[in-house]
């Protein structure tokens, strides 16, 4: 049960992240009018959403199942897309912002509760890391293969040739939302007795405040969170467009970029063994500012690629051991609900970095690239990323 329980979450995933227009939304909202800064609002509703939501929804996974939340999640997305088809004006993209959020709020606790559940007890914060690496590795296989798909159906980027790259993708969903019904909970939550929700809720803030390691893991993941969204969908196509990149190759170096994070997510665990767990988190928080201050400088269709595949690749590779190290201190009975508290902080923080964000990247892309790399190497120093405690077995 517990393999199964694993692939099926890692091909529900797969198709949460099977996107075959991703790489050029933004193209294809300012073709219908709309502005970057009008854009970024939509990207920082959706965000503020999963920051309302986040918990709501981390207790119902933790009430109701995680199975159903996952299967909410998925049916909320595909619904998104199913309306996406038809939208035509900014008011339709903000409601359809708002399902968005809530679908991914809906999955953000939930997917790595069940997760971590379902492996067997003896050994369980390294196989997590292990499971965790194979999850966020298919989830970028998605994004190698829908951007290459994508690029063949949408072409020169024209308004008409998005939709059945959307259509298709909420296919996709629709076959998630499916396996979702076959997902079991594991015996060792089915067998608890369930806390009320307010219950669920004050143990979750109670931990996250009197215990030291979380609450220092928590902070380094909020604030060092590296605007990956923000880069793909927003921020990086018009630049590239500037440096004489075509939309289709704009959708080959996120494919290309999404193998590379693939890869760094599958073996993320054998760099923190090779380096050690505090150097490897130290470099894994770092790297990608540095990497932000290298786009904003370089110029050209073929640096600015390949700084963009670079950006891409390493800036989420340290969430496989984030995510292991966070789960090993949290009790199974309220997992979700502490996993949503620290998505919600994290949400909080995008949501309100994305709109300075595009207000300067109005004026100028490549500072804003500047300012992005700066408050992430800021933020680790303050936060001393190398004396990040060791998580307990770890």
């Amino acid at each position: 049960m517990y393999s199964s329980n694993i692939n099926k979450i890692i091909f529900i995933n797969f198709c949460q992240r099977f996107h075959l227009y991703v790489h050029a939304v933004a193209l294809l909202l300012l073709a219908r009018g709309l502005t970057l800064v009008q854009i970024s609002l939509i990207e920082s509703i959706m965000i503020f959403t999963i920051f309302l939501m986040e918990v709501p929804t981390g207790v119902l996974a933790d009430r109701v199942g995680r199975k159903w939340s996952i299967f909410a999640s998925t049916l909320l997305l595909m619904t998104g897309e199913v309306i996406f088809i038809f939208a035509r004006s900014f008011e339709w993209y903000i409601f359809i912002a708002l399902l968005t959020g809530t679908g991914f709020a809906f999955a953000s606790g939930a997917v790595e509760a069940l997760v971590y559940d379902s492996l067997p007890e003896e050994g369980r914060e390294e196989a997590m890391k292990r499971a965790m690496g194979r999850l966020g590795f298919y989830a970028q296989i998605a994004f190698v293969i829908a951007p290459i798909i994508g690029g063949l159906i949408i072409g020169d980027a024209g308004v008409d040739k998005f939709i059945p790259a959307i259509a298709l993708t909420a296919a996709a969903l629709l076959i998630g939302a499916v396996v979702c019904l076959t997902l079991r909970e594991p015996a060792n939550y089915t067998s608890e007795k369930k806390p009320g929700s307010m219950t669920l809720l004050r143990d979750g803030v109670r931990l996250l405040r009197h215990h030291q390691r979380l609450r220092r893991l928590a902070m380094l993941v909020v604030f060092t969170a590296p605007f990956t969204g923000a880069i793909v969908t927003t921020l990086a196509p018009p630049y590239l467009v500037q440096n004489e990149v075509a939309p289709f190759e704009v959708g080959v170096a996120l494919s290309v970029g999404s193998l590379l994070a693939a890869l760094t997510q599958r073996y993320a665990y054998k760099f923190e063994q090779w380096l050690g767990q505090a150097r490897a988190i130290a470099v894994l928080i770092l790297l990608p500012g540095a990497l932000y201050w290298l786009f904003a400088v370089v110029v050209g269709p073929f640096a600015t690629l390949f700084a963009v595949i670079l950006i891409y690749g390493f800036n989420d590779m340290k969430g496989p051991l984030f995510s292991a190290y966070q789960n090993a201190l949290i009790k199974s009975k309220n997992r979700a609900t502490v996993l949503s508290l620290i998505s919600m902080f994290t949400s909080l923080f995008l949501a309100l970095g994305m709109p300075i964000y595009a207000a300067l990247a109005e004026h100028s892309l490549s500072f804003t690239f500047l300012v992005m790399g700066a408050v992430i190497i800021l933020a680790a120093l303050i936060l001393r990323v190398h004396r990040l405690p060791r998580a307990e077995g770890a």
